[in-house]
């Protein structure tokens, strides 16, 4: 018995080897880009490279740790196949960091967002984002950063979460939000500039320019940084942790400063027969750095122009989102059924038109802080 243990032990190991050359023919997505042009996909993998071995290190300088290829194809499926065929490698989306959509492919965000979440286990927490040109030339750019250029592409996300650039969107929020009667999403947007610092191989890289809205199944309209902040400042987050970076300028007086729990609350209801928006944003406020001599003497000032910026931003983004668009772009559907079921039922039929017909008296309340304790707090 003793004997047949080890032996047992042996076997058991055995069988939950990988033998190297399976690994070989997996293509491990890291990034995918999708554009459309004539009548074709044109799918652009970034994936790990797995011939990459033989370093003393976990990363190996002999051999690029990430590969790009792209294929085309009448279908996305069909594309990807073909890329199959001509890297010899079987792609797998399971640990996908990040989905880039060129700006002629956003009318199949829906079916590939379901394709993607389904095909090989697809990562439901990629992240979603719009190319400014095509999603092939954002993959393209190589940072000389991390293993992979995604590696920097989801830093930029997360940072821009949490200066309140933006708020970045995953695969099943974007999925969910496309099912919402409005049929609408915003992604934040990518652009290839040329860089003259020495980050990236060939020169060019990344930056986050705004966002997109995309709805009816096109990439309706842009947004700028600024409006994406006014997004990120009503859009549903987890807890209360939300800031936002925001400079500020008044004449001679020039402030940077840091809004932290950061909270709004939107209340609908009907005024005149359409729907009216309440919405009243509240925010604690640290100085970053200011050019006025006691700037705490100067915090009312302060303070009024950092509400007077909040309602700008807002008001900019709801312009162009429910007026312009009447895009439900942060579950404004649930808002309204939680707080008014009987409100619902009286717009739910013309939901788009409601919303672009909707008034919103937006308002903001900011309180500053000095020397860790927040003016006004007992």
């Amino acid at each position: 018995m003793k004997k047949i243990i080890p032996l047992i032990a042996a076997l058991l190991m055995t069988c939950g080897c990988v033998p190297h050359t399976e690994l070989d023919k997996l293509g491990i997505a890291e990034a995918v880009g999708i554009d459309y042009a004539d009548g074709e996909y044109t799918v652009t993998v970034q994936y790990f490279n797995t011939d990459a071995s033989g370093g003393v290190t976990a990363v190996d300088s002999s051999a690029p740790n990430a590969v790009v290829a792209e294929c085309s194809g009448k279908t996305i499926d069909s594309a990807l196949e073909a890329l199959s065929y001509k890297t010899g490698k079987n792609i797998m989306l399971g640990a996908v960091g990040i989905i880039v959509y060129g700006r002629d492919a956003a009318f199949s965000l829906r079916d590939s967002l379901s394709f993607a979440a389904s095909h090989f286990s697809g990562n439901f927490r990629s992240y979603i984002a719009a190319a400014d040109g095509k999603a092939s030339d954002i993959l393209a750019v190589k940072f000389k950063e991390g293993n992979a250029s995604v590696d920097k592409v989801e830093g930029m996300l997360r940072n821009a979460e949490e200066l309140g650039l933006t708020r970045p969107v995953r695969l099943y929020e974007a999925a969910e939000m496309l099912c919402c009667p409005t049929e609408s999403v915003v992604l934040p947007r990518l652009s290839v500039y040329s860089d003259v610092g020495e980050m990236t191989e060939d020169g060019s890289s990344l930056i986050l320019s705004g966002g997109t809205l995309c709805t009816d199944d096109r990439y309706a309209d842009t947004l700028d940084v600024t409006d994406m902040s006014g997004l990120a400042m009503i859009s549903p987050a987890s807890g209360s942790g939300r800031s936002c970076d925001m400079s500020l300028t008044a004449g001679d007086s020039e402030a940077r400063v840091m809004l932290y729990r950061i909270r709004t609350e939107i209340t609908p209801s009907l005024s005149d027969g359409r729907l009216r928006l309440d919405v009243k944003t509240s925010a604690d406020c640290k100085y970053v750095t200011s050019n006025i001599g006691d700037p705490y003497a100067g915090k009312d000032k302060v303070e009024r122009l950092c509400e007077e910026e909040i309602v700008r931003r807002v008001s900019s983004a709801l312009e162009k989102t429910l007026h312009r668009y009447g895009a439900d772009f942060c579950g404004l559907e649930y808002i309204i059924r939680s707080q008014s079921p009987e409100l619902w039922d009286l717009i739910s039929g013309r939901y788009r038109e409601t919303l672009m017909e909707c008034v919103f008296d937006v308002s903001a309340d900011v309180d500053t802080e000095r020397f860790g304790i927040t003016h006004g707090a007992a």
